[in-house]
C-alpha cells in the first residue's frame, strides 16, 4: 500500500467514526425507554397488542382473492391524494400510499398506533424527539426501496404552495425531520403536544424518486400517476368513470403482523355515478357488491325486495361508539349577513328537525346537540362546573362577552329552540331579527341598509332538496329567501376551496382524541386559508386558545375538560343549524363475502369491508346458480 492509498485509508476511516460519533450522539440526546412496536397517547401502558399480534377484529386466515366492486358518487379528477386542486380518486390514499405508523380502529385504543413502514419507534421522555427504525426491506411499487431520505422528503413536500393546506395545519408542530442513515430518521417537535408523535406517524410517505423530480409540479405533474408503497397498485382508470387497483402480490408488508387477514380482494374496482338514484339501482341490479347506505329515505323504503327474501344481498345495520361529531347548514360569515349572532340564531330556529325526523327520515336520527355528541365522556352536560368553568370565565373576561356569550354559563349545549314547536321558534326568530334591524320589505324579504336577506344553499347532491325545499319554505316565515343549487362535484369542491358560498351542508369528524385538526377546522388561521375546513370563517380568540390548550393537554381530563369548554362556545356562537346523526351504519352488500367476527366500529363499515373482509367463492357460486334458477338462498 503506497503513502496515498494510506492517508486515502486514513480520510475514510475519520469519516466513518465522524458518521459514528454523530450517529451516536444523535441517539444519546433521546432519553427514551428504546424501541418499541408501537405508540399510544398516554403511555406503553395503553397499547393493547403485544410485538407480533394480529389484530382481533381480523381473521388471519382469511383467502384472497376476487374482484370486489363498489361504487362512488361524483367524479374524480387526480390521481394524487395531497395537492390542492382536484378531487383525489377513491381508494388512493389508503390503499397506494402508506403512512409510517398503523391507528388502531379497536373500540378499546382511543388513540394506539403499531408500526407499518416503520419498524420500532423511540420516543424522548419529554415527548419532544422521535426516532423512527424504518423497515429495511420497505419497498415502493416500482422496487425502490423506501429510506430514510423519502421521510425527510414527504415531510419537506409539505411547504409546496400546492399541497393541500389541511396537512400543512395537521403537521405544522413538526419543527424539523433528520436523516440519521438510510434506516434511522429523527423528528424535532416545535412545541409539546401529547398526541404529536402519533400525528406524525399519519403523514402519508411519497417516493423521493418520483415526487421530487426537479422541474415537476407537484400540483399538477402526478394527476395520471400514482407510486405509492401500499398493498395495491393502480391497474386502468378512466376519470370520470371507473377506477381499478390491482393488489400487489409482491407488496413487502403483506406478512406483518398488523396486515395478517387484511387487504383480501385481488382487484377493487370504483364505479362512478353521477346520479344517486342510478346509483341505488345499480346496486340493486347487481352492478356493484357493497354500498353504504346515507339516506334514510332509501333505507326505509329500498332494499327490501325479492331479492333481499331470497338472501341474495344483505340489509345489515353495524351498531358503532364513534364520536358523532357535527353536521348541519354552515353559514358562511364571511357572507355579511351570517356576522351577526342573533340573525344565525333565527336561521337555526326555522329548522325543524321533529317534523323531518318524522315526515323524510322515518325516525331513524337523533338531532345533533353539539360538535362531540354520542360520546358521554366528551360530550358536555347541563351547565358548566369545575375546571370548565374557570377556562369559560377566563377567556370571557380576557376576550369579552362578542366571543363567549353568557349562555355558555347559564344553558347547556343544544339547538336554538330545542324543545319548543315550530310556531314558538318562528316567533322568537322573527323578534330576533326585528331587533337587529333587519325589517320586513314590501315582498316580504327583510332588508338592512339596502341589502336583501337573501342567500345561497350550495349542494353537492339532489338527496338533500327534499331537506332543503321545507326548510326554505320555513325561512320565508321569517323573512329570508333562500335560493338551492346543486353543483357538480369538481365545481364544488373548487368553491369551498375558495369559501365563494353563502350555506353549504357540511360534516365535522370527531374522534376520541381530538388535536391538532381543530385547527383547520375552527382556527382565525384557517379561516384565511384556502382549502381549509373552517367554512363558517370562524375567527374567535377564545377558541384559537382553547385549540392551543387541547394540542398541548398533557393529561385526558385537561383535554376533556378543553374540549367541552371549545364545544359549548362553538355551540353557543350558532356557527352551524344542527342536523342530526345515527348511531349505527347502514350498509347492503351482495352474498359474496365472508368477514371477521368483530366488526371495529371505530372503523366505518365501508372501509372495513375493503380491509378486512374477503372473497368467499363458495358463497359466490351459490348465489350464481341461485340467480339464475330463481330459488332462494335462504
Amino acid at each position: 500500500m503506497n503513502i496515498n492509498q494510506n492517508k486515502a485509508m486514513t480520510r475514510k476511516t475519520r469519516i466513518i467514526l465522524l458518521v459514528s460519533i454523530v450517529y451516536i450522539i444523535s441517539l444519546a440526546n433521546i432519553a427514551s425507554a428504546g424501541p418499541v412496536h408501537g405508540l399510544s397517547l398516554y403511555g406503553q401502558e395503553g397499547l393493547k397488542y403485544k410485538p407480533g399480534q394480529s389484530y382481533k377484529y381480523s381473521a388471519p386466515e382469511a383467502q384472497k382473492g376476487g374482484h370486489l366492486v363498489l361504487a362512488d358518487f361524483g367524479a374524480f379528477t387526480k390521481l394524487n391524494p395531497a395537492s390542492l386542486k382536484g378531487v383525489p380518486a377513491p381508494g388512493i390514499g389508503a390503499l397506494i400510499f402508506q403512512t409510517p405508523m398503523d391507528s388502531s380502529a379497536d373500540d378499546a385504543e382511543p388513540f394506539s398506533q403499531y408500526g407499518n413502514l416503520v419498524e420500532k419507534v423511540e420516543l424522548a421522555d419529554d415527548r419532544m424527539t422521535m426516532i423512527y427504525h424504518i423497515h429495511k426491506h420497505a419497498k415502493f411499487s416500482d422496487g425502490h426501496p423506501v429510506t430514510a431520505g423519502d421521510f425527510v422528503f414527504s415531510f419537506d413536500l409539505l411547504q409546496e404552495p400546492e399541497y393541500h393546506p389541511i396537512y400543512k395545519q395537521y403537521f405544522k408542530d413538526i419543527k424539523s425531520v433528520e436523516k440519521i442513515d438510510d434506516h434511522t430518521v429523527k423528528y424535532t417537535f416545535a412545541i409539546f403536544n401529547q398526541e404529536l408523535p402519533l400525528i406524525t406517524g399519519q403523514m402519508t410517505i411519497f417516493p423521493k424518486h418520483v415526487y421530487g423530480v426537479k422541474e415537476k409540479s407537484f400540483g399538477s405533474d402526478f394527476d395520471s400517476m400514482a407510486v405509492g408503497s401500499g398493498p395495491y397498485i393502480v391497474k386502468k382508470y378512466e376519470f370520470g368513470k371507473y377506477i381499478t387497483l390491482q393488489r400487489n402480490t409482491e407488496w413487502w408488508g403483506k406478512d406483518l403482523s398488523i396486515n395478517k387477514g387484511r387487504y383480501n380482494f385481488d382487484r377493487i374496482t370504483w364505479k362512478i355515478y353521477l346520479d344517486p338514484v342510478a346509483m341505488r339501482e345499480g346496486f340493486k341490479g347487481g352492478d356493484f357488491d357493497a354500498h353504504m347506505v346515507n339516506s334514510s329515505r332509501d333505507w326505509a323504503l329500498d332494499y327490501k325486495g325479492d331479492f333481499v327474501k331470497k338472501g341474495y344481498y344483505v340489509r345489515k345495520e353495524f351498531p358503532h361508539t364513534r364520536v358523532a361529531g357535527m353536521q348541519g347548514f354552515a353559514m358562511n360569515q364571511r357572507n355579511e349577513i351570517f356576522s351577526s349572532r342573533k340573525v344565525r340564531a333565527s336561521i337555526a330556529m326555522a329548522f325543524d328537525f321533529e317534523w323531518s325526523n318524522k315526515n323524510l327520515f322515518y325516525s331513524q336520527y337523533t338531532r345533533n346537540e353539539c360538535y362531540f355528541d354520542n360520546n358521554p365522556e366528551m360530550k358536555a352536560s347541563g351547565t358548566p362546573t369545575a375546571n370548565v368553568k374557570i377556562l369559560l370565565s377566563t377567556l370571557r373576561k380576557k376576550h369579552g362577552a362578542a366571543f363567549v356569550p353568557k349562555t355558555v354559563f347559564t344553558k347547556p349545549v343544544g339547538t336554538p329552540g330545542q324543545g319548543l314547536p315550530l310556531s314558538k321558534n318562528i316567533q322568537v326568530a322573527n323578534a330576533l331579527l326585528d331587533s337587529a334591524g333587519w325589517k320586513i320589505g314590501e315582498d316580504g324579504i327583510r332588508v338592512k341598509n339596502g341589502k336583501r336577506m337573501a342567500i345561497n344553499l350550495l349542494l353537492a347532491s339532489p338527496d338533500f332538496m327534499r331537506i332543503a325545499e321545507p326548510y326554505k319554505n320555513n325561512l320565508k316565515r321569517i323573512g329570508v329567501a333562500m335560493d338551492i343549487k346543486v353543483a357538480q362535484i369538481a365545481e364544488y369542491e373548487e368553491i369551498l376551496r375558495n369559501f365563494k358560498f353563502d350555506m353549504i351542508v357540511t360534516g365535522y369528524g370527531q374522534s376520541r382524541s381530538p388535536g391538532n385538526e381543530q385547527r383547520y377546522m375552527w382556527s382565525s388561521e384557517a379561516a384565511e386559508t384556502p382549502g381549509s375546513r373552517n367554512y363558517m370563517g370562524i375567527k374567535n380568540p377564545a377558541i384559537d386558545e382553547l385549540i392551543d390548550i387541547i394540542v398541548k393537554a398533557d393529561s385526558r381530563n385537561d383535554l376533556i375538560d378543553a374540549i367541552q369548554a371549545m364545544d359549548r362556545i362553538l355551540t353557543h356562537q350558532f356557527y352551524i343549524v344542527p342536523h342530526w346523526y345515527i348511531a349505527y351504519d347502514r350498509v347492503v352488500y351482495w352474498q359474496k363475502f365472508s368477514r371477521p367476527e368483530l366488526n371495529p366500529s371505530q372503523s366505518a363499515i365501508i372501509n372495513n369491508i375493503l380491509e378486512w373482509w374477503w372473497w368467499d367463492e363458495g358463497k359466490t357460486t351459490k348465489l350464481k346458480k341461485a340467480r339464475a334458477s330463481g330459488t332462494s338462498l335462504r
